[in-house]
This record gives structure tokens, C-alpha cells and sequence, in this order.
């Protein structure tokens, strides 16, 4: 029923974790796929080898989100490859324990740059080349619970996250007439790399906080992507999408 065969798309650190399932699911379903790492080239050359055994057009390439300079030659490079970009998938984040008192300024902006900065980076960027193209597509931001309610600790991450929500409802007004369609996906816990130490301590815990009883996967956030971007979604616009199992009920 879902399909993206002639569809392209990018997806902003996509070599592990959510952005991994992301490029995973999009692949089986017929799309060409983009992605980019920061540091670990074995896991984007393993992910590489994975999808195009399902007969999925794959590129990637190394890009700090952070730079605006490497994010425009690694856009153009995929714009190229594939002539268009029909789906941008902003995913590329970090998420770093922060007391308040003890946050240095340094962390304080790698937060912002990653989180925020990369997002706008991406996304304008992609919207040109849309617009360029007169292209109908898909923008999905991945926000989080914590940009809906806060986190203690994180505050810089609640705050780049709370303002990729504001973002994403800007755009899709601002966008919305020209058939772009900009939505968000904000996932509570979920298992991967970057939430690994914290599962192997609190997992029991964290879940029986979790009205459906378990921590989710990476694949469960995926789906819900994979559903924006197709047109199931078609009247979907300026949406948060909220996956945590019923742990955070956000109107």
C-alpha cells in the first residue's frame, strides 16, 4: 500500500539508531536513499551494504551538520546523484547530561549546532532545491517528549528540541501552499546507541512508567516516519507526532 519507487530521500544521521531504521525502511519500500555520518564510517559502509542488497540507490557520505559548508556540498552531491530529493528526514542529534550549574557554554552551543542549527542547515538547503524543482515534498523533523514537557539535566536538549516543534509549525504554514509538507515525529524512550547506558540501568523502571509497558525500538519510530512522508498523510501538515507508548500525552 506504501511505496516510494521514484522517490528520494535524505536522512540526516543515518547511520545508526533511529536514522538506520529510518534509511532501512525507506530502502525496502523502493526509495533511493541518502545519509550521512560524522565519525563512524564502518557503520555507514555496513548500513550501505545492507540496503542495497534490497535493491535500494544508495549515497552517503561524511557531514558535520554543524557546517553549513559541508552540509551545501553534501546536498548538491545528492541532489546529482539522484537529480531530486523528494523527502528530507532531520534527524542528527545529541543527547548529553547537563546540570544547569555545571553546563560549560561549549556544550551549550554543540547541543544547539547539532540539534538546531543542522536542522535549518538541511532544511533550507532542501527547500531550495524543492522549490528549484517545483517538487511536492516532505519535510519530518524528529523532535522529542522532552521538547514538549522538558528534561532535568538536559535542559539544552528540551530547549533545541522545543524549538525544532515551533520550527516544524512555522514551515508548515509558511510552506504549506506550495505542497511541502512539514511535520514532526517526538519520540519518548527509545533503545538505541545513544540511550544504551541508561537502558541497562533503568529499563525496568523507565518502562513501568510507559502505559503499553516497553521501551521502544528503533523501528517504532521509523513506521510513524515512513507514514508522514507517504500519502496516507496527504491532509497531514504542521503535525507532532507523539511515539512514547502513552508515556507523555501531549494534546
Amino acid at each position: 500500500m506504501i511505496s516510494f519507487e521514484g522517490k528520494n530521500v535524505i536522512v540526516t544521521g543515518g547511520s545508526r539508531g533511529i536514522g538506520a531504521a529510518i534509511v532501512r525502511m525507506f530502502s525496502k519500500l523502493g526509495a533511493g536513499v541518502a545519509f550521512n555520518y560524522n565519525k563512524n564510517l564502518h557503520s555507514a559502509e555496513k548500513l550501505s551494504e545492507e540496503i542495497k542488497k534490497f535493491g535500494a540507490e544508495v549515497f552517503f557520505n561524511e557531514c558535520d551538520v554543524r557546517d553549513y559548508r559541508e552540509v551545501q556540498s553534501f546536498v548538491r552531491n545528492v541532489a546529482e546523484k539522484f537529480d531530486h530529493i523528494d523527502i528530507l528526514v532531520n534527524n542528527a542529534g545529541i543527547w548529553e547530561y547537563g546540570p544547569i550549574d555545571q553546563m560549560s557554554v561549549d556544550n551549550w552551543r554543540k547541543t544547539m549546532q547539532t540539534n538546531l542549527d543542522g536542522v535549518f542547515h538541511f532544511t533550507k538547503l532542501v527547500i531550495k532545491h524543492m522549490l528549484k524543482h517545483d517538487i511536492k515534498g516532505h519535510i519530518i523533523n524528529i523532535s522529542s517528549t522532552a521538547g514538549q514537557r522538558g528534561e532535568p539535566f538536559y535542559s539544552h536538549y528540551a530547549a533545541s528540541k522545543g524549538a525544532l516543534i515551533s520550527f516544524t509549525k512555522s514551515l508548515a504554514a509558511e510552506l504549506g501552499p506550495k505542497g511541502i509538507h512539514v511535520n514532526c515525529v517526538a519520540p519518548g524512550w527509545v533503545k538505541t546507541d545513544m540511550t544504551q547506558k541508561t537502558m541497562e540501568e533503568q529499563e525496568n523502571e523507565i518502562a513501568k512508567n510507559i502505559p503499553l509497558g516497553f521501551v521502544g525500538t528503533a523501528d517504532d519510530i521509523a513506521g510513524p516516519v515512513i507514514f508522514l512522508a507517504s500519502n496516507l498523510a496527504r491532509y497531514i501538515n504542521g503535525e507532532v507526532l507523539n511515539v512514547n507508548g502513552g508515556n507523555v500525552l501531549c494534546g
